[in-house]
């Protein structure tokens, strides 16, 4: 990468007594400002659904994800829906408790299961897709069809860099 971005990664700060060090600037660094934005994005959105329709977050995406695919096992929602199968499991375990989904045995393995929605799964996706609409059309305010286009491109290629970053 070229040294041309560092004024966007590092500033210069005062330590004390004149003296000066270099820091990870906070106000202008894009990694940041991505950081703290999906986290105040996550925060208000996790909010509204649990005080609105009494699920998370994780279970809305497990609930949109089950729309799309129909009788998906959870190894393939896991990667589907970025998160690792524990929380992909225990968020189709709380939807099944909740009568929104329920899981049929594939096989004679009762770990092998195919997940759907039920009616009720269905209704509530519907009045959550809704809102989130609503939310999501805020969230973008100010934006033209063009910006969320190149916005989205800029946000896939950061997460392709992202993916090929070393452990």
């Amino acid at each position: 990468m070229s040294d041309e971005l560092d004024e966007f990664f590092v500033e210069e700060v005062e330590v004390g007594d004149g003296e000066k060090s270099k820091t990870l600037n906070l106000a202008d660094n894009p990694t940041v400002l991505l950081v703290w934005a999906a986290n105040r994005f996550n925060r208000s959105f996790s909010r509204h659904y649990q005080n609105e329709f009494g699920i998370s977050a994780m279970e809305w995406r497990m609930l949109v994800m089950l729309c799309k695919e129909p009788d998906v096992p959870v190894t393939a929602a896991s990667p589907a829906v970025g998160y690792d199968k524990g929380a992909v499991s225990r968020s189709l375990s709380k939807l099944a408790k909740l009568g929104l989904a329920e899981a049929k045995v594939l096989g004679n393995n009762p770990r092998n299961r195919l997940w759907h929605l039920t009616p009720a799964g269905y209704e509530l996706h519907d009045r959550i897709l809704k809102s989130a609409l609503e939310r999501h059309k805020q969230v973008l305010a100010g934006f033209t069809p063009q910006d969320v286009e190149k916005f989205n491109e800029m946000l896939r290629l950061f997460g392709e860099n992202a993916e090929n970053l070393p452990e």
